[in-house]
């Protein structure tokens, strides 16, 4: 997903949700860090299938994964 289709996505859910994109792009960041840090075996072996290039994930990497998984899925 290119940086100017994922900033589309993240606008469009800003307007419904009447907040900025990047405030969407922090909740979003929020709710990755939390489950990125559950130490939980399980939990922690769902994150380490998110390819990523940083310290962790970002919102437009899990979401990159996530729209390829469900491609593969359909």
């Amino acid at each position: 997903m290119r940086k100017r289709k994922f900033n589309k996505v993240m606008n469009t859910i800003g307007k419904g949700e009447g907040i900025s994109s990047k405030e969407v792009e922090k909740e979003i960041q929020i709710a990755i860090d939390s489950g990125f840090d559950n130490p939980d075996a399980e939990i922690r072996a769902e994150w380490a299938k998110v390819p990523f290039k940083g310290e962790r994930p970002t919102p437009q990497e899990v979401i990159e994964y996530l729209c390829k998984e469900m491609k593969k899925n359909q």
